[in-house]
């Protein structure tokens, strides 16, 4: 015979705010959060100062909860577990007994003490006032992500990761108008199922990781990968609407979408058409163009204008290198070439120069 009873463990991190329905509202006694500039006396400090002074962006390595966690629907997104504790009892019939560590209840054998799963949830079987007890732990992963401060010991060669991968290449007005008002220096950053991130945004919040010691294992690729990374998400999220595409999706011929399967372009007919990458989608134009825009965005971004205009071993579609893509062994009909200059020069127009950031070689 059993008997099953359950409670829930909550480890987290709770925050609530409210509001008074009052009409005459008096000011809170909790004291108002001020960042102040410098936030110590490093040599770091002084270029925090800097941007700060040319571009109103804080760069802070010492926070507290609320500059990580807060979003702007009042919800909060750290990464917290829930644990379930089930409680499961069995009382000890005719013919039931323990022996050798083990509980032999109805012919099942269940051995006492803990056991473990991949996870890191658990069993433990123990005798509790004669009776076999049986207690699972299971959990549930919630919020988004969790952050630490940044070691102070780190921070310079954080800030210089990030001015070497991403700030050097905006004009101070950019950063000042389009860039999120704090920049979160920051170490252990973690998804709420507990992988690693390198960076990750949250309501008008930039947060980097690698604040400790493992910014001086990050390998070249990896380094190559936050830089793309970083720039895709600002251009995505903070500058696109400030950009005009027209023309390069008018260089474009997009007359196959909304048709039929066999409309789309083979893979061998996209280079001279002026797509580096075959379309996935062929029903939805607003994917169809997304999803072009993005592939040229990545491909300069990510390479070198040498590596571009390299001669190719041939012109076969390879979507996974863009070695010669501007050669016209691939571009046959100088369609990317002519898309390629469209976006380029309209970056040029905020004194963005995207090419630069493709020939940035990344170092160990």
């Amino acid at each position: 015979m059993k008997m099953k009873y359950m409670i829930s463990i909550i480890l987290g991190l709770v925050f609530w705010m409210g509001c008074s329905d009052d009409e005459n509202l008096s000011p809170s006694d909790v004291p108002e959060y001020e960042i102040t500039l410098p936030q110590g006396e490093h040599e770091y400090d002084d270029r925090i100062v800097n941007w700060f002074d040319r571009t109103g962006v804080y760069l802070l390595y010492k926070f507290n909860p609320a500059d990580a966690y807060f979003n702007v629907d009042q919800t909060w997104a750290e990464a917290y577990r829930d644990t379930s504790l089930v409680y499961t009892w069995y009382t000890f019939g005719e013919g039931d007994y323990v022996e050798n560590n083990t509980a032999y209840v109805d012919g099942v054998a269940y051995e006492l003490g803990i056991s473990f799963k991949t996870d890191g949830s658990w069993f433990e079987y123990s005798i509790v006032d004669g009776k076999l007890l049986e207690v699972e732990a299971s959990f549930k992963n919630s919020g988004t992500f969790s952050v630490q401060e940044a070691d102070e010991a780190y921070v310079g060669d954080q800030l210089a990761l990030l001015e070497e991968l991403f700030l050097n290449f905006y004009p101070d007005s950019i950063l000042h108008n389009y860039m999120p008002l704090k920049v979160l220096l920051g170490r252990e950053l973690k998804r709420s199922a507990g992988t690693d991130l390198s960076y990750t945004s949250v309501f008008n919040n930039l947060i980097l990781s690698h604040g400790d010691e493992s910014i001086t294992t990050l390998t070249v690729e990896k380094k190559k990968e936050l830089k793309v990374d970083l720039h895709m998400w600002f251009i995505n999220e903070r500058l696109k609407e400030k950009l005009s595409f027209d023309e390069f999706f008018e260089a474009a011929d997009y007359s196959w979408v909304g048709g039929s399967y066999s409309d789309r372009p083979a893979k061998n007919e996209c280079y001279g058409l002026g797509f580096v990458v075959w379309p996935s989608s062929y029903i939805n134009l607003d994917i169809v163009q997304d999803e072009d825009l993005s592939a040229y965005l990545e491909m300069i971004i990510g390479n070198s204008y040498e590596t571009l205009t390299a001669e190719p071993e041939n012109g076969d579609y390879n979507a996974n290198d863009y070695t010669g893509i501007l050669h016209l062994k691939k571009d046959v009909n100088e369609k990317i070439k002519e898309r390629y200059d469209i976006l380029i020069q309209e970056f040029k127009r905020l004194g963005v120069d995207l090419q630069a950031i493709g020939n940035r070689v990344v170092k160990n």
